[in-house]
């Protein structure tokens, strides 16, 4: 863990809206001991078999849902729903052990694409695969997959899926608490519902524009969820000095709490190996001593702290408190006046990421001209930012995001076509710190679009697996 002032002084006056970054990284995987350090894993696969899927669509799926089968170890378990008119149970929670393995593979071969669509009675039927298993793996999760929009659901379950995630009190914090990962196929399907259900559950949503990609996709969310290496994260922060306030935190879509004597709790939960999370708490710095003759002082501003739970062996543990501090000098030097570019291209990450969502909310009211112009203003003072006149590679990367974002809104035919799923799948990633599959695969493999900007290594191992298959 790394704590970053986005300035190394500050003048004697009192100061608000000053950044700090908190920066964690999680330890890395050992290859030759992976099976050993990660968590075991409760896969249930929730897929689509309506008419629409049928031809390349259901063949693909086999062969993809094969791809996960044969990636999972001994002690992982899956199971497979299916859905379309009724939902069904194909296949139950077992481990993929050899055996399992040919099962599971045998009841995927059976699947054939037939009726309407029912998403929520599929997703009901898998949440209730995990909830009713009386042994239970320390990771469990759900992939959602659906090409068309659901018939049966009203327009209350479309716009209010967080309901299928909240426990009788009304919290998301709870034993039964179960992240899904939806994708989108093709460009009929229902983004807005799926992104819904990912966000309200605190999984991510993937855009697969052409069906092709669709085993890659697979591949990128379960070489993450097959190398949890922390769980239970929480980062705390507290003032080390009278008169320092935490005004607010930069966090996503990460819950975080700040009490009434300014001390904060960011919640994160699992992490993949290798896998950077960076948050922004602004603070307000009192004014220091303006005594005749006064020289350089230091100031604590916060002390950082971070507890987890490993996986494997259920160990709590704390993470020794980083303390931040600035020089308060009487006179400022232009060293002083030195902007951490780590820093200023997180606050950019940041920003980019609610210009995304304000861009969509202006395009839902049909004001694609507004829209267009906040993504133009926007690139513009990226542009004038010391990151990016720097050279640095991730404001280059959310430029080209941006750049395709408009071009993915030139038009009401093609925002409702392709852009506004492209761009929830962002507003996803963008959320969790979290890669996911955007767009078109061909295009994207080597653009800031296709997850790259928050790819861990186990994600990119197996998508290269996938490609070389």
């Amino acid at each position: 863990m790394r704590c970053l002032s986005i300035l190394p002084s500050v003048f004697l006056e009192s100061v608000s809206s000053f950044a700090v970054l908190v920066s964690l990284k999680a330890c890395p995987l050992l290859e030759q001991s992976s099976q050993l350090e990660r968590a075991p894993l409760d896969l249930v696969a929730v897929l689509d078999v309506s008419g629409s899927m049928s031809g390349t669509k259901i063949e693909l799926l086999k062969r993809s849902v094969c791809f996960i089968v044969d990636n999972l170890g001994p002690t992982d378990r899956l199971s497979i729903v299916t859905f379309s008119e009724p939902a069904r149970r194909i296949y139950p929670l077992r481990r993929m052990t050899d055996e399992g393995r040919d099962s599971a593979k045998a009841a995927v071969c059976s699947l054939a694409a037939r009726g309407g669509t029912n998403t929520l009675l599929g997703l009901r039927k898998g949440i209730r695969v995990l909830e009713e298993c009386r042994e239970k793996n320390p990771m469990s999760s759900i992939i959602l997959l659906s090409d068309g929009r659901d018939n049966h659901a009203s327009s209350s379950q479309r716009l209010s899926p967080s309901m299928y995630f909240r426990n009788q009190d009304g919290t998301k914090e709870g034993h039964n608490f179960i992240a899904v990962h939806a994708f989108g196929i093709g460009t009929d399907h229902d983004s807005t519902f799926l992104h819904g259900i990912s966000d309200a559950s605190g999984g991510t949503f993937s855009f697969i524009e052409t069906v092709e990609a669709m085993q890659d996709a697979f591949a990128r969310c379960v070489g993450g969820l097959l190398s949890v290496v922390a769980q239970q994260l929480h980062i705390r922060v507290k003032p080390a000095f009278d008169g320092v306030h935490i005004e607010r935190i930069s966090s996503g879509r990460y819950p975080c709490k700040i009490s009434e004597n300014s001390k904060a709790v960011i919640s994160v939960g699992d992490l993949y190996p290798d896998e950077n999370k960076e948050l922004l708490v602004y603070i307000s710095v009192p004014a220091a001593s303006t005594k005749p003759g006064a020289k350089v002082t230091k100031m604590s501003l916060l002390d950082v702290m971070c507890r987890f739970q490993k996986p494997v062996t259920t160990e709590k543990v704390n993470i020794e408190a980083v303390r931040v501090k600035i020089d308060r000098p009487p006179v400022l030097n232009s060293a002083d006046k030195k902007v951490s570019l780590e820093v200023d291209r997180q606050k950019i990450r940041f920003q980019v990421a609610e210009v995304i969502a304000q861009a969509k909310e202006l395009a839902e009211k049909r004001n694609l001209t507004g829209a267009q112009a906040l993504l133009s203003k926007t690139r513009s003072a990226i542009a004038s930012t010391p990151s990016a006149q720097s050279g640095d590679p991730l404001c280059t990367h959310l430029d080209d995001e941006l750049k395709e974002i408009q071009e993915r809104m030139a038009s009401r035919e093609q925002y409702e076509h392709t852009g506004r799923a492209y761009v929830l799948s962002g507003m996803s990633s963008h959320s969790f710190q979290r890669a996911t599959t955007r767009g078109d695969w061909a295009l994207t493999t080597q653009t800031f679009a296709s997850g790259a900007l928050y790819d861990t290594t186990t994600m990119t191992t197996m998508v290269t697996k996938s490609q070389t298959l």
